[in-house]
This record gives structure tokens, sequence and C-alpha cells, in this order.
């Protein structure tokens, strides 16, 4: 019979799953290197969307029409900060999710991995990526005929 006055062996008490072992320690290493893929992932969509040709983002349509809203293609914008503003806006979007995705994803692994109930942890990201694929399929319906040259 387990002693619960003992708080190590409270822990201990029920024996745990594969899953709940595998899920625990995604979670530890995922946990110890979050920065990491943060600054990794930040690197590579930052980076991505300075070479023109390798742009990607989940609001691509929706920066091309920015693009052309500020000016576009017309010889009248000089102003560096407005032409870049729709990539910086595009670029800072996509970071945004993708690290909320990542830690939202660490936070359910550790519970997992403690056994822990995880539909109330799960709500909100689940509602952020249905708002998420939403947004982009409006976006891509809005915007379907805007090209780069603003036509």
């Amino acid at each position: 019979m387990a002693d619960f006055s003992n708080p190590k062996q409270k822990l201990n008490a029920f024996p745990r799953t594969k899953g709940q072992m595998i899920a625990k320690l995604i979670g530890k290493i995922a946990k110890k290197y979050q920065h990491h893929i943060y600054a990794i992932g930040t690197t590579l969509i930052v980076s991505g969307q300075m070479m023109p040709a390798h742009a990607f983002g989940l609001f691509n349509p929706t920066q091309i029409a920015l693009t052309c809203m500020f000016g576009g293609t017309s010889a009248g914008t000089t102003n560096a900060a407005i032409s870049a503003l729709p990539a910086v806006i595009n670029a800072a979007i996509t970071v945004l999710l993708f690290v909320y995705f990542v830690a939202s994803g660490v936070k359910v692994a550790n519970a997992l991995g403690e056994g822990q109930e995880v539909t109330q942890i799960v709500q909100q990201p689940i509602g952020i990526f249905i708002i998420t694929l939403v947004l982009f399929i409006a976006q891509n319906i809005l915007f379907a005929g805007v090209t780069a040259a603003c036509t």
C-alpha cells in the first residue's frame, strides 16, 4: 500500500505507461532545447523572407496585396521602411505563430508525460489553429488574382 504522506512516493504510486514515458522524455528534451528551436525557426523564417525566390509565409497573398497598397511597383515609392513593412508584418506573424505552437506542443507533451488531463490545455491551440486556417483560406480567396506586378 502506498503511503501518500511522502511526496516522492505519491508521484510514483501509479506506474506510467510507455506513452507517458515517451511524452515526458519528448517534453524534457523540447523544454531543454526550446529556445534553440525558437532561434533556428525564427532565423529560417526571417532569412527566407529576405530572399524573394525562397520567401514563404502563411499570408503571402496578403503581403503581395499590402505591397501594392503601399506603393508597389510605382516609381513614387522611395521610403524603404514603408516598402519593407508588408514583409516585416508577414515574417512577424509567421514567427509568432511558430513560437506559439512550439510552446504549446512542449506544454502538452509535459502534461501528457505527467499523466494530466490535456483537454483544457489543447483547446486554445486548436482554436488558434482553426482561426489561422480560416484566415489563410479567406486571404487566398480575397487576394487570389493579385500578382507581384500589382495587376
